[in-house]
């Protein structure tokens, strides 16, 4: 009788220098498993009411953006979404245009 094999780790990729875990995820169990994650910021809603979560706490909805990069992508995408989890992540280039977006609302300069 045979004992099955744990299955082989896969090769660690290079992390980049804003990865929080750094340590290349020789962990995960496949390559579309190896993301490298940047620091969250969050910008709390004010005028929204707080969320109740499972464990019985609340929390202040946020919008929430941060740098990703999975293992086999050619550049690092901005993750810009809204409380944990849900959102879209943006190339670099797209993020940068939404920020001026963004800007051009708050500052007035467009319609």
């Amino acid at each position: 009788m045979s004992i099955a094999s744990a299955s082989p780790a896969i090769e660690p990729i290079t992390c980049q220098p804003w990865c929080q875990n750094g340590d290349g995820h020789p962990d995960e169990k496949m390559r579309e498993d190896q993301w490298c994650l940047g620091v969250e910021h969050r910008v709390h809603l004010s005028t929204e009411p707080t969320e109740l979560l499972s464990d019985e706490s609340t929390e202040q909805q946020h919008l929430t953006t941060y740098l990703l990069r999975q293992a086999n992508d050619t550049a690092p995408r901005v993750f810009i979404g809204h409380g944990k989890g849900s959102g879209k992540s943006a190339t670099l280039e797209e993020a940068r245009r939404f920020a001026l977006e963004i800007l051009a609302r708050v500052d007035g300069h467009a319609v």
